[in-house]
């Protein structure tokens, strides 16, 4: 599987200390998948007591582009 990541989705896995690794993570095994309302794909996927959703679409066989990283809850 090839990951695309847009500039947005990169600044917001910056800001939201979101690594690479987790994003594959979170794609290969999600917690939850949730549709879009444009047609993409929003997975979330728990970590520890984090929770980080992706919003994505793929693009053809074997692709798929990362829009966004959304911001992680704090569970109590």
């Amino acid at each position: 599987m090839r990951i695309i990541y847009t500039r947005h989705a990169r600044q917001r896995m910056i800001q939201r200390k979101v690594s690479e690794d987790q994003v594959a993570e979170a794609l290969s095994s999600p917690d939850e998948l949730i549709p879009g309302e444009s047609g993409e794909e929003i997975v979330v996927k728990r970590f520890g007591a984090r929770e980080v959703r992706i919003v994505y679409r793929e693009t053809d066989v074997g692709s798929i582009l990362i829009y966004t990283v959304m911001k992680p809850r704090i569970r109590d």
